[in-house]
């Protein structure tokens, strides 16, 4: 999946409010037996959208001292259905910061929004599961992308 750029969202018909999204294709392997995007690919996609996200505005390289983030909920409401071959893009935001935690939203976009996710992510460190506060780096970065997280 590769970053879309600013000329492709008004194709795709994103929204005003969104400030990363990466381009995808749907592949056969991610549509089910009656052709339609099976549900747990929306979550693979926004899982990468996730993590392409937080590599931009600054997560360090996870490790098991590094802290990463943990799902502590999440869902998504689908619109309208995608098939193989569909040309998307899937766009991320932060919307609030937390001490330890953070909220995110996804959405699948063509021809308009087929799809809208969330999640509730909390940093934590991997080799113990302590939660830890979000570093500076990362909450700038994220401010500096989504001032609306704040």
């Amino acid at each position: 999946m590769v970053e879309a750029n600013a000329s492709e969202w008004a194709r795709f018909g994103i929204e005003p409010g969104w400030s990363f999204a990466i381009r995808h294709r749907v592949r056969w392997s991610e549509c089910d037996p009656f052709g339609h995007a099976n549900h747990r690919a929306y979550f693979e996609w926004f899982e990468e959208a996730r993590n392409r996200y937080l590599e931009t505005v600054g997560l360090a390289p996870l490790s098991p001292d590094n802290p990463g983030p943990v799902i502590a909920e999440t869902g998504i409401r689908y619109r309208r259905p995608l098939a193989y071959a569909d040309e998307i893009l899937i766009s991320a935001r932060a919307v609030r910061l937390g001490h330890t935690s953070f909220d995110m939203e996804y959405a699948v976009w063509r021809d308009g929004l087929c799809a809208l996710g969330r999640a509730v992510l909390i940093l934590v460190v991997n080799a113990t599961g302590e939660k830890t506060p979000l570093p500076p780096r990362l909450r700038e970065g994220i401010l500096a992308r989504d001032d609306c997280a704040g």
